[in-house]
């Protein structure tokens, strides 16, 4: 198994390698957190070669912050074009699942354009490429003006049906729209892993994808006690339905805490708690995110001839563009380079 994956994946680990060499340093991190302003971060992303293509010809005069994490979220979108030019027939099966999310961001681009009316309208980037690989049409869908007109321009995919559901709700928000297409894409990628993951792969699979979604559910239960005033049978609506290292039972426990010392009392006694350290003082997002980072690059450090190489750079890619993105918002608010410092560290994986 291990020559045979050895064949399989040598060139693409080789370019993934390549590529992870062009990722921002901790050196390049520092000089970013001593950039003063967004117009002077956006010339020095042009300096790298990630960004100098996608950000090149943005007006830095009065840039949106849409925008620029728009351009920076497609510059994934180019890598993905490199490594799946790399990649043989069955890898090429398992890129599909992260041209899927790179296609579902775009859905949420146009939906965010269509009906939220307090952002300028952010332009949706997609190229030739894009274009030929998605059975979308593009074109008609970023033009689309209401979302009546969005769901007949996306009649036929299988993103139609559970859009279509939402629309028949009384007043859908956009909140609705884009929680009903990630809980699509979970259960679509779950239920057809066979589909999606070379065979042999299936546990490096499961303890990527899985984990992301025990750690998405539970993240989703902690929020919606804490910022949100909804009931346990609306929390149910917005879960996953899918168990990885936790079940139903833990998933209904959770649920039905009455505050956080209950709910952290019984992460730190799951499967995950009792793993890996949590601290109730810190941020949930963060812990969680460093759980991912850790599993990411400790599978693509034992197997690196595998889907893991995949995972594990667009896991870094991910997380670079949040920090970017971090900063550049440290930076419209005129915070200290030991504060932007402080807010990149704590982006250490991306749910």
């Amino acid at each position: 198994m291990l020559n045979t994956n050895l064949i399989a994946y040598s060139g693409m680990t080789t370019k993934i390698r390549a590529m992870k060499k062009n990722l921002i340093s901790p050196a390049q991190y520092e000089e970013i957190t001593h950039i003063t302003s967004v117009p002077e971060l956006i010339n020095y992303l042009r300096t790298l070669p990630s960004y100098a293509a996608v950000l090149s010809d943005l007006n830095t005069g009065d840039v949106h912050r849409g925008e620029v994490e728009s351009r920076m979220t497609f510059s994934t979108y180019s890598d993905f074009s490199k490594i799946y030019h790399f990649a043989g027939n069955n890898q090429k099966h398992y890129l599909e699942y992260y041209f899927m999310k790179y296609e579902i961001s775009t859905l949420k681009a146009c939906m965010r354009n269509i009906m939220d009316s307090r952002t300028d309208t952010i332009p949706v980037l997609v190229d030739k490429h894009f274009k030929r690989h998605s059975k979308l049409n593009i074109d008609k869908l970023i033009s689309s003006v209401t979302m009546d007109e969005f769901l007949e321009n996306l009649s036929g995919t299988v993103y139609e049906k559970p859009l279509k559901k939402v629309l028949k709700m009384e007043l859908p928000t956009l909140f609705d729209f884009e929680i009903a297409l990630d809980l699509f894409f979970f259960s679509y990628v779950w239920n057809r892993r066979d589909l999606f993951v070379p065979k042999g792969e299936i546990n490096h699979f499961v303890n990527s994808f899985g984990v992301q979604i025990d750690l998405l559910n539970i993240l989703w239960i902690y929020r919606c006690k804490n910022y949100y005033t909804v009931s346990p049978a609306q929390i149910y609506s917005f879960l996953i339905p899918v168990y990885c290292n936790i079940d139903r039972s833990l998933i209904k426990k959770l649920v039905e805490t009455k505050d956080n010392k209950e709910l952290f009392d019984l992460i730190r006694s799951c499967y995950y708690g009792k793993n890996y350290s949590f601290d109730p003082e810190q941020s949930m997002e963060s812990q969680f995110g460093a759980i991912m980072h850790t599993i990411y690059l400790k599978d693509f450090k034992e197997s690196p001839y595998s889907l893991t190489a995949i995972n594990a750079y667009f896991h870094l890619k991910n997380v670079e563009v949040a920090k970017v993105v971090t900063a550049m918002e440290c930076i419209r608010y005129g915070y200290q380079p030991a504060m932007i410092a402080q807010y990149i560290n704590q982006k250490r994986g991306v749910l």
